[in-house]
């Protein structure tokens, strides 16, 4: 199963150790258009490792869309992973013969949603990560396993244009950061934060080891190797990591809405 992993790339030097292990794909987060992910790429790094995927998972202006025309016939890529569906209408628009997978975190809930995107034309979706084991399996049936689902890594908790941790440190006169962890005063419960001049992420506390997960049918399993090392990543894999770790909302429900309503 490991051919159908995906892995966002965070040091390049860890691509030959991937492949040692089998893994032969790779996510590149784009320089300017990436937020919540420590390393971002330019251009031309990403085309020297072509046939990979990369990643824009902001949400965009008028500019930043005028600035993808001119860049995306330039990449050398396998498909492209976004949040704003602008980049889907663009990739169309362009006649560009790429992947195309829509990933937002509290998107992927239901078949019928996610069919709807695929009629469109795009290629696979990513089920989110607030869902029982459950629940994906239902929705990776009902879509004809036409879905990329997170087995691990640290959980993406929500994003904000805002800069949130900026703010904070220019209100209260503490020097600027742009990573932390932040506690929620009543239940205790941690979040790590990153930074970047595009906006704000929260993740999760805890590792979630979904790597269960990958008996499902899917067209992709995403490792998102934010926070975490190469090594700690193989030791996962191999069952033998000593990070702590969570099983997330596997089986834990999520209520969206009231019930009945």
């Amino acid at each position: 199963m490991k051919s159908k992993i995906i892995v966002n790339i965070e040091h390049l030097e860890d691509i030959d150790r991937y492949k040692k292990v089998g893994i032969n794909t790779f996510l590149f987060a784009l320089k300017d258009f990436c937020v919540g992910y420590e390393n971002v790429f330019e251009e031309k790094i990403i085309n020297e490792y072509p046939d990979n995927f990369v990643l824009i998972n902001r949400i965009l202006d008028c500019d930043d869309v005028d600035r993808l025309r001119g860049l995306l016939p330039t990449l050398k890529v396998k498909g492209i992973i976004y949040e704003d569906i602008a980049v889907f209408n663009l990739v169309k628009e362009l006649g560009l013969d790429w992947e195309l997978i829509f990933f937002q975190n509290h998107v992927g809930t239901n078949s019928e949603s996610i069919n709807f995107w695929l009629a469109k034309g795009v290629d696979a979706v990513f089920i989110s990560n607030e869902l029982t084991k459950e629940e994906i399996k239902n929705i990776s049936v009902n879509t004809a396993g036409r879905v990329v689902i997170q087995v691990l890594g640290y959980n993406q908790i929500m994003y904000s244009r805002r800069l949130l941790l900026s703010n904070y440190n220019d209100n209260f006169q503490l020097p600027r950061r742009y990573y932390g962890t932040i506690e929620e005063i009543s239940s205790k419960i941690k979040f790590r934060v990153m930074e970047n001049q595009d906006g704000t992420v929260v993740y999760s506390e805890k590792v979630f080891n979904g790597l269960e997960l990958m008996d499902l049918n899917a067209k992709y399993f995403y490792i998102n190797s934010t926070f975490l090392s190469f090594e700690e990543i193989v030791n996962f894999l191999n069952g033998n990591s000593k990070v702590e770790s969570d099983r997330g909302f596997l089986d834990k429900e999520t209520i969206f809405k009231l019930r009945g309503q």
